[in-house]
Order: C-alpha cells, then structure tokens, then sequence
C-alpha cells in the first residue's frame, strides 16, 4: 500500500474511534481507547493490511460493483477483421486507457515526494528541537532528600532504575527518559502533604511501567510521517489525553473512590501553576483539565458487564474499520492440489523456455484493435483430442488453461483456481457476471471464438448459460460461458500470449508456444490428476510432431 492509501484507510478507522470516544470515554474502561489507538498506530506505521469479509471497505466495494455494469463495446461501433488465421477486434475492455508513460530514471524524485520530506523534516523538528532544549534544563535538577519519597520509591521498586529528582524551572511534576526514566518533582510542591505525593508518584511510575514515553514517541512518529493527514493530529493529541486519563483512572483504582476529591484538588491545583512542556513529556496535568476531573469523578469499578462491552466493541470497530477489502481470493487447501502432490517431473519455470510472440501494439501506445485469446490452433473433441478431453472431464476440473503469466483452473463447481507461483500454490478467484444477452450481441458482431460453432455458442447463451468475468492486474481479461455442456473461456488483452487451454469442447494452443511451454502444460494436467504420466508422455510426443510438422513458427527448446 501507498503511504496515502495507508493514511486514507486510517483516517476511517480513527473517525470511528473519535465517534466511540465522544460517546462512551467515561463509561468504558480507559484501556479500551488506549488498544483503539494502539490499531490506528499499527495501521498509520505498518504497510500490511488484514482482510476481512466484515470490513467496510469491502461493503463498499459491493455497492460499488452493484451500481456498475461491466460495459460491452457498442454493437454499432464494432467491426471485424481478418487476418490469415488471426481474429482481430476493436478492445473489449475499458481498462486500457492510460497511456504508457517512459519510465523515470532512479536519480529522479517526484515534487511530491520532496513535498513530503520537506513536511516530515519540519514536524520531526517540532517534536525534536523542544525535547533537546528542556532535556539540557532537565540536567540541572538535583536528587530529591525527602524521607516519605525515599520509603516509597523503596517499597515501589521497578526492574528499571527510576530517578526522583527536584527542579526549579518546572511547576509541575514530569517523567522523561525510557530506559533510564527520571521523574522531576517541582521545588515549590508541598512535600508536607504525603496523601498528594504519594497520589503524584503512582501517576507517574504508571507511566514509567507502561512506556507512556515511548507511546508518545511512536505517536509524534505517525504525525511526522502523516504531516498532511489532520486526523492524524486529532489522534495525536486525544491519545495523549487518554494516556493521562488512563493513568488517573489507576491511581483511582489503587488508592480507592475515596480519594477522588483529593486527587482532583492535586491536579486542579497544579495546573494553575502549568508551563509550557515537550511533548515527549509524561506531564502529571499536560491534558485538559475539565476532562480529567469529569473522568476522575465518574470512574467506577469495572464489571463483568462492562468487560464485555468493551471488548465487543474493540472487536466490532477494529473488524469493520481496521481492515481492508476481502481480496476476493482464497487460499486452496485441497490435498490434491499441485503444490500437495507434485508430480514425478519438476514442472519448469516458464520464464526459462524460448517463447515468442506474435505482438500486437499495446492500445494505449496508438493501436486501435486487440487480440483475443486463444485463437491460432484448434483441436477439437470430435477428431484429434478425445481421450484427453475425456479425461479432463472425468477429473474435478472443466478447464485448465496456461500461459507464460498464469495457470488456471475452472472447478467441477465453477469456481476459479489460480496459480501466478507454476502451481506451487493456488487460490480461488470470484468473478463478475455478465448479461449474457450483451455478451451475444458481441459475439455476433466480433465472433471470436474460432475453434467453436457460432451457432452453437449462441444457442448456449440463450438457454440460460452463465457468463463470469475476471479482470486481472496486467489489463487482462477473461469471460467464461458456462453451462452444463462445459465451460468455454475466452482471453481478451492488449497483446497476444503464448497459451495452452483444454475445456469439456476443445484444446487451444497458440502458434508461438514452445515446445518447454507445451511440455509445462501437460506437467501440470499431471500433478492436477488429469492424465497419467505415462498418457502425458505419450500424447505430449505425439503434440509435438504435429506441431513441428504443420506450424512453421512452432519452436522446439533442445
């Protein structure tokens, strides 16, 4: 994901911890916001993303598909052009429409990049530069004699060694440091009151034992990184006031609801005397006074109740908001798949064979026409391939289909398989359907499915076939007909490929395959337990002297 994607899909999430936390902040427990915060942190910072049915985006993805029709060219704009043994037709598609650019060199920058450093450069130095300047005043305090804080710090000892010391310069107490935390106490503070420091101290090792300095570290990270994005200084500052709301809710918790008027009075009392602090500061009375008091006096004991709403909540926001759009695929766990049983022969790397093709000018570069794939070779059931189309149709599989990107598997239940890894692993696809009225009319207008009856085909589709859409990344598509005859798949993309496709009616193989490519195909009928590996072998010999006897530009790898 792009840094804006990143920051678009939190900035959902962070709106709906805002909506949560303006209704519910003193009636939920406050570590309930301080997880919410923790996701939107991990979503701002971390570019991977966790998919799920229930997510909002994916709800937006189906209205979105529901109110858009996949468009077929205009029958009165289509025209037909033949070419030897080649079908040639005006894109099908609307997706080839952005012209091809010429790639950057690497030593070119984009402005908006340089934009972005200039802003991140600028917010790091707002957190950094103040940080420096107190942490320099910091080192003049001294360390603190007085007898109540020597016999509580000793009666609360942490595995990290803590600091209490005394400055002039602040009124008001502070905790800085992470690995070697220091808390500062005011010179002016009444050390004669033992309920308050004992109050004031537990708030700020709660600070120290929870990494309160480090939080607000990686927050003023999110900002610099999301300078532009407002929300995400919205998150900044409401998730350092729910840090400090967090800790006062477990002095509360420790010394009892009895000491709420004297914890309140402490912190109206010090922020009267409040100075400007670093925001890398853990400041007992840094955030909004009025909230604290109402969160302090509303704080209750946590019950099972509430538990559960809380974490039922947590759970709802970060399912629904949290994460992105179910990706429409699967992983197949079927223990006859290629990656479960691979077959006695290592299928190749399709990459490694001599293949060539036959290109045809990509759209966006000025061409006006497409091809449509497969179309070059066809063998048909009644004649040369009936045994092998048999036995495709006696395995789980209706077609499977190859080329020199993918390989492709339709299930006995139509459901897509497939594999961009030469079988190693495979995944299910949905797909889009098509009117299959819109479908015929272009079909009889373009008739790109050589190797078919036409007549046939059309009568397929009017008595109830089923025509599924597929697009994929590299401005490829596929159409499948389907029906209990079979499934018939048709390739549409902006320039030819080498290919080899087997359904319930026909074998397709372009005239640019390569005998490595033709010999990967029939490796992956094998661990797909289509054909026998001694049928494979042996039809495979036979394919190849065909080809090599019949198609000039058929390449044979030695």
């Amino acid at each position: 994901m792009s840094l804006l994607q990143l920051s678009i899909s939190a900035s959902v999430f962070i709106l709906a911890v805002i909506f949560l936390r303006s209704l519910l902040i003193h009636r939920l427990p406050k570590m309930t916001f301080m997880f919410l915060w923790a996701v939107a942190l991990v979503q701002l910072l971390v570019p991977v993303t966790v998919q799920s049915p229930f997510s909002i985006f994916t709800a937006a993805e189906h209205l979105s598909r529901m109110f858009t029709v996949p468009k077929l060219i205009s029958t009165s704009e289509s025209s037909t052009f033949i070419n030897g043994t080649t079908v040639i037709m005006p894109p099908i598609t609307e997706h080839l429409t952005a012209p091809i650019m010429p790639l950057e060199t690497a030593s070119q920058i984009s402005p908006i990049v340089w934009v972005w450093l200039v802003g991140f450069t600028l917010c790091a130095l707002f957190f950094i530069i103040p940080h420096l300047r107190y942490r320099k005043i910091y080192k003049m305090a001294v360390p603190n004699r007085n007898d109540f804080i020597r016999k509580w710090q000793h009666s609360n000892l942490l595995w990290r060694n803590v600091q209490i010391r005394q400055l002039d310069h602040i009124s008001t107490p502070l905790t800085y440091g992470i690995f070697r935390p220091v808390v500062l106490l005011p010179k002016n503070l009444d050390y004669d009151d033992e309920e308050q420091l004992a109050l004031i101290l537990t708030h700020e090792f709660t600070h120290i034992k929870r990494f309160d300095t480090l939080t607000k570290w990686i927050l003023a990270a999110s900002v610099c990184v999301h300078w532009f994005n407002p929300l995400v200084w919205v998150m900044y500052i409401l998730a350092n006031r729910d840090i400090e709301l967090f800790c006062d809710e477990t002095v509360i918790r420790k010394f009892g609801e009895n000491t709420k008027p004297t914890y309140a009075r402490a912190i109206v009392r010090l922020e009267e005397k409040k100075i400007g602090l670093s925001p890398m500061m853990s400041s007992f009375s840094k955030n909004s006074t009025e909230e604290r008091i109402i969160s302090i006096m509303k704080t209750k004991k946590i019950t099972i109740a509430t538990m559960l709403l809380a974490i039922g909540l947590v759970a709802g926001v970060v399912t629904i908001f949290a994460t992105s759009a179910w990706d429409k695929t699967e992983a197949v766990t079927d223990v006859d798949s290629a990656a479960a049983e691979p077959s006695a022969e290592i299928v190749p790397a399709l990459s490694h064979g001599a293949i060539t093709t036959n290109v045809v000018p990509v759209l966006s570069q000025g061409a006006t026409i497409t091809d449509l794939m497969p179309h070059d070779l066809t063998y048909n059931k009644k004649y040369d391939v009936p045994k092998l189309i048999d036995s495709l149709m006696e395995s789980k599989y209706r077609a499977v289909y190859m080329d020199n990107e993918i390989y492709l598997r339709v299930m006995r239940d139509n459901t897509i398989q497939i594999s961009k890894d030469n079988g190693e692993v495979w995944k299910k696809y949905d797909t889009d359907e098509v009117d299959a009225k819109d479908f015929a009319k272009w079909l009889l207008i373009n008739d790109p499915i050589p190797g078919y009856s036409m007549e046939e085909v059309q009568s397929r589709l009017a008595n109830g076939a089923e025509v599924n859409h597929l697009v994929f990344e590299n401005v490829k598509e596929m159409y499948f007909i389907i029906d209990r005859n079979g499934v018939q798949i048709e390739l549409i993309q902006p320039e030819q490929l080498s290919s080899v496709l087997i359904d319930g009616q026909r074998m397709m193989i372009t005239s640019a395959i390569s005998a490595q490519m033709l010999k990967s195909f029939y490796d992956l009928l094998v661990s797909s337990h289509i054909l026998s590996e001694t049928f494979a072998k042996q039809d495979y010999s036979e394919r190849i002297k065909y080809l090599e006897k019949n198609i000039p530009n058929f390449i044979v790898t030695k």
